[in-house]
């Protein structure tokens, strides 16, 4: 049985290349990113595109039943041979129990993958994409700023699924095929692909 699969990671640590990749070469797994609707979302002048880029502008966390309602929704686009990539969510742990409910309601199975990347390697990485793309909004203040957000709200989520032996852990610092590669080798272990 094929599982629905969680992309974890601090900024860039790669899940987003990773999942991109995988969707190339697994079409049957449905890509749900919710930052990226979130963008889609703030691009129009309305309430809550408004609400939507004012929280991301501030890099907080989202209200949890926006991005329930959209987690569901995109739940209901799938096909029965579907099964979901999903980045960026669930990101805190009441959102994860509103993951775990509609997982068990609907018996669908899952494996979580974390990309593991150290903190200061991110910051390293971050101030790099900063210079080179003349970003003045990655300052190592504001970059610190997002990657403590991930390290309270997300962490305690990543260590659960530890717990319960359901998640994979992958370290995000080497080149871009070989962590593909470790992934799939361990999806298959897993019996996620």
């Amino acid at each position: 049985m094929k599982k629905d699969l969680v992309f974890f990671g601090i900024q860039w640590s790669g899940k987003w290349t990773q999942a991109d990749l995988f969707s190339k070469d697994f079409p049957n797994c449905k890509h749900l990113e919710l930052w990226q609707i979130f963008r889609a979302l703030s691009s129009n002048k309305n309430l809550i595109s408004e609400y939507i880029a004012d929280r991301m502008f501030q890099w907080k966390m989202l209200d949890d039943s926006l991005a329930f309602d959209l987690f569901d929704m995109c739940g209901h686009l799938l096909s029965q041979t579907d099964y979901m990539l999903i980045d960026w969510f669930p990101r805190s742990l009441t959102q994860m129990y509103h993951f775990l409910s509609k997982a068990n309601a609907e018996q669908r199975d899952f494996i979580w993958v974390h990309f593991y990347l150290s903190k200061e390697k991110a910051i390293e990485r971050l101030l790099k994409r900063a210079q080179e793309q003349w970003r003045k909004d990655d300052t190592v203040e504001s970059i610190t700023r997002r990657l403590d957000l991930f390290t309270q709200e997300t962490l305690p989520v990543i260590e659960y699924f530890q717990k319960i032996d359901k998640l994979i852990i992958i370290d995000a610092d080497q080149p871009i095929d070989s962590i593909y590669n470790n992934l799939l080798e361990q999806l298959k272990k897993h019996g996620a692909i």
